[in-house]
């Protein structure tokens, strides 16, 4: 039972992908799609022979009660911190992996709280820099936070460039940067949360249900030298181009987006690692890769899987594509 749902109107509604086949090929009938019904591909000695990609788990959502991203002008934001209506916190580990913990019901509601209580919460805003008077600074990206808290009936979400930037003499002080700054730092680190507070207090591997695949083939793109050909990585039976449905644009190809299984998940990375495309697959890792050699199309081809967490759905619908 969620016993913080009062705290939460965010709605998340799940959907099945619409290119997920089934572990097992269906035997081959006349006419079928030969996507659909083939057999393992040829594959290079000491190379495993192709699967099937598992049917994506059905899974219903909790709701998220507190996060806080941090990103720039360059890339999807990083999850730090995520609070669930049923106790769980998401953080990410030194090492880059996320782990999660869970807070009592008191502990839970005294987070929800500190954010509340800052008084910057009532509404959506986004709180920038102003310039000093008299300077001009040098346009240049900025790290910017983002929280998203739900405040009784709404869900808000504000934005900040927090204090402690190379350049912040350049630009006029800020009692409410300084105080989101302060909250941002108070959820990378909780040593400050009381051990009553922890009904799991030891960080365990986060492992989701399933991932989030993107796809971007590139064909007649840039060469990408002597690197292994990306049909000799991809481990699955389905062509990597035709993998889950398209997702957008961009210049040079279309994405396509496709939810996969955790097992297929893993397999995927492992084979990314083997290749030496990646260093390491680590606990609930992003992992972006590319251009990979793509002779099967002539060109390259981009790809990027990240973990669903708790409070997301298993769907495609309504999420960017990476930049």
């Amino acid at each position: 039972m969620r016993w913080l749902a009062p705290l939460v109107v965010l709605a998340l509604v799940a959907c099945e992908p619409r290119v997920i086949v089934s572990r097992t090929p269906a035997p081959q009938e006349s006419g079928a799609s030969p996507t659909a019904t083939a057999s393992p591909s040829p594959t290079p000695s000491g190379t495993p022979a192709k699967v099937a990609l598992e049917a994506a788990p059905s899974v219903t959502p909790a709701s998220r009660l507190v996060s806080y991203e941090r990103g720039g002008d360059i890339g999807q934001p990083s999850i730090r911190f995520l609070l669930t209506d049923d106790g769980r916190v998401i953080t990410e580990a030194s090492n880059g992996d996320l782990v999660q913990r869970r807070l009592t019901p008191s502990g839970a509601a005294t987070m929800v709280l500190q954010a509340i209580q800052t008084g910057l919460f009532e509404r959506d805003a986004d709180y920038g820099r102003t310039p000093k008077p008299g300077t001009t600074p040098t346009p240049r990206g900025a790290t910017v936070l983002i929280f998203v808290v739900a405040n009784g009936a709404r869900v808000v979400r504000v934005s900040v460039v927090p204090t402690g930037q190379p350049d912040d003499e350049q630009y006029e002080p800020s009692a409410t940067r300084d105080k989101l700054t302060a909250l941002a730092r108070g959820y990378e680190d909780l040593s400050w949360v009381s051990a009553s507070s922890w009904a799991e207090a030891a960080p365990q591997a986060y492992r989701p249900t399933a991932y989030r695949l993107f796809v971007l083939p590139q064909p007649g793109g840039a060469s990408t030298g002597g690197t292994t050909d990306v049909d000799a990585i991809w481990p699955f039976l389905i062509p990597i181009d035709q993998v889950g449905a398209p997702a957008g644009g961009v210049s040079g190809g279309s994405w396509r987006c496709a939810i996969i299984a955790d097992s297929d998940a893993r397999m995927l990375g492992q084979s990314l690692e083997r290749a030496a495309v990646i260093s390491r697959f680590g606990s609930g890792a992003h992992i972006a890769a590319g251009p990979l050699a793509w002779r099967a199309g002539g060109g390259a081809l981009r790809l990027e899987l990240s973990p669903l967490l708790p409070h997301e759905p298993a769907t495609c619908t309504g999420v960017l594509p990476p930049i």
